[in-house]
């Protein structure tokens, strides 16, 4: 486990890296200059197009991660290992405001009244 710990740091601290990079990614877009000269599609317009949304999901997921403060599923943090029911069992929830260049979150409450919430346990023999 010793040998684990300088990981577990890492992870730790991940959050914060990947969404800085993502808006320095998303302003270098702007930026973009497409040079395709193809008579019959324009291949690299549609691929440069879904590039901005994909470096826009990812900013939304990352920020979205980094505000919770738990582990839950495949979403691990050193920090918080433990489920955290009582304060984040709910649905995030992410929009761009017209007058904002940024995602905007909120939360919604999950309705557990026909299914009860289970911790999921990989280590457990089925």
């Amino acid at each position: 486990m010793a040998s684990d710990a300088p990981l577990l740091d890492r992870l730790a601290r991940l959050p914060a890296v990947p969404i800085a990079e993502l808006v320095e990614l998303l302003e270098r877009y702007r930026n973009v200059n497409l040079s395709d000269r193809t008579a019959w599609a324009n291949t690299s317009f549609a691929f440069t197009r879904q590039l901005y949304n994909m470096l826009q999901l990812a900013r939304v997921i990352t920020q979205g991660a980094a505000m919770r403060d738990e582990s839950r599923g495949a979403h691990y943090k050193p920090d918080f290992p433990d489920r955290d029911d009582a304060n984040w069992l709910k649905t995030t929830k992410a929009y761009f405001a017209a007058d904002a260049d940024e995602p905007r979150f909120e939360f919604e409450a999950v309705d557990t009244s026909l299914i009860k919430p289970r911790p999921r346990r990989y280590d457990a023999a089925k």
